[in-house]
């Protein structure tokens, strides 16, 4: 990522000061590369090869020494070929964050976050896969990438207006009809209800199995304030408060089916937040893991056993899966999701902890960590116990890229790496590598 440009002119506003601006190529993080007088700037609303008017985010008098600004682009003055009419007005301009590339094209998105991808591998030192192989793949039947959103979290302002947060802001901002989430989200109307006073947040799900669900986070709000509006239907309602969650209609508990398979999970609980992502990463862990019959795998930071459950057919009967999360209440649903399956056990604990206390090997490993990664303890632990293989389920390119360097100088190789757009019109990757012994 070497094309860098710079700019053509500045001018002072009272609002911010404004940039002309050549953008160059993308950075890590959703926004795109410019320079103004040497200095980096990182700029949201944009694309390569643009030039445009950027307002700073950053005060320059304040912070005259830093090594780059935060830009968001407010005027297009030349397009670039990739821009496209944005798919989402509210995001725009001092709009809401999580859609940072709706101004670009699908397949252009794609290509920009595989550049991303394989230039943090690049400069990570991997070296044992072809990285110019790594490819952002779009998830299975996902045409436009709108739509796809199963899990929403809105913000709530001081007079209880649903919306949205700005992007690197806290304020509350309008969503508008948020083409991103699934249906069953946007015919709850949450943007016109007014939520009850001590409402900070508001988790929306719209699970595989069973009717959406809605759940008011607060600290001081009372469940008895709240009235289901009509328009919620027979959506099963939550209140999180400091005492934890507090279901007002329903048992604060979603089901997601993958397969022949049903997952019971909390409805503040973690699970992939595109409808087609459990399913697809299942599909490509279990085709990649190959868990020997009569052997044993562990899944780390397993949540409520979806890696889990594919191990255990590969093991069999007489094999072992060991799934361990950190989240009580999570290992608690893994193991009456698997409870027919006797070969697996859970273990509510630190995963690096858990291991770190082991005793022997284990033939094969799964592990999908949070987007800081596994660490070096852990990718150090695992080269030495695992037998066979490792496969890991990454959501953040970065610590991917770091880890991976990690296990290769411990003498693995990378025998394969897939990429998935399962966040379409953001900068996020999901991703499966699959380590072996060089």
């Amino acid at each position: 990522m070497s094309m860098e440009a710079e700019p053509m002119s500045s001018t002072p506003t009272a609002g911010g000061r404004l940039l002309t601006l050549t953008i160059g190529p993308p950075a890590a993080g959703g926004t795109f590369v410019a320079r103004h007088e040497g200095r980096v700037v990182f700029v949201r609303g944009t694309a390569p090869g643009e030039t445009v008017t950027a307002r700073l985010l950053d005060d320059p008098e304040k912070q005259a020494d830093a090594r780059f600004w935060r830009a968001e682009a407010i005027d297009v003055l030349e397009a670039g070929v990739d821009r496209v009419p944005t798919i989402w007005e509210e995001s725009s301009v001092d709009g809401v964050g999580g859609a940072e590339w709706a101004h670009i094209a699908l397949p252009a998105q794609r290509r920009i976050a595989s550049e991303v991808m394989q230039e943090l591998l690049r400069r990570a030192g991997v070296t044992s896969y072809p990285i110019e192989q790594v490819q952002v793949e779009p998830a299975p039947h996902d045409l436009d990438g709108l739509g796809s959103r199963t899990r929403v979290r809105f913000a709530v302002d001081d007079e209880g207006r649903v919306g949205m947060r700005g992007w690197r802001s806290h304020d509350v901002r309008d969503a508008g009809e948020n083409p991103l989430a699934s249906p069953e989200i946007r015919d709850l109307g949450l943007g016109e209800w007014t939520a009850p006073e001590g409402t900070e947040a508001i988790d929306a799900v719209a699970p595989s199995a069973g009717p959406a669900s809605v759940v008011l986070i607060g600290r001081d709000l009372d469940p008895a304030s709240v009235v289901i509006p009509e328009a919620w239907g027979d959506a099963d309602v939550s209140v999180r408060t400091g005492r934890g969650l507090v279901p007002l209609r329903g048992d604060g508990l979603v089901h997601e089916r993958v397969g022949e398979r049903l997952f019971t999970v909390s409805a503040t609980g973690f699970w992939q937040g595109h409808r087609r992502a459990a399913e697809l990463l299942s599909e490509v862990v279990e085709r990649t893991l190959k868990a020997p019959h009569g052997g044993s795998a562990w899944d780390l930071y397993g949540g409520v056993g979806l890696f889990a459950a594919a191990a255990a057919q590969q093991v069999g009967p007489e094999g072992t899966v060991i799934t361990v999360e950190g989240n009580r209440r999570a290992s608690q649903l893994a193991a009456e999701n698997l409870e027919d399956l006797p070969q697996v056990s859970t273990a509510t604990a630190d995963v690096v902890d858990w291991v770190r206390a082991r005793r022997g090997g284990v033939d094969v490993v799964v592990l999908d960590p949070p987007r800081s990664g596994a660490g070096a303890e852990l990718v150090g632990l695992l080269t030495k116990v695992v037998r066979q293989r490792i496969v890991y389920v990454s959501c953040e390119p970065s610590t991917l890229a770091r880890d991976l360097a990690l296990a290769e100088k411990a003498g693995w190789k990378i025998v394969d790496l897939r990429a998935f757009d399962l966040f379409p019109h953001t900068h996020h990757v999901e991703s499966v590598t699959v380590l072996e012994r060089a």
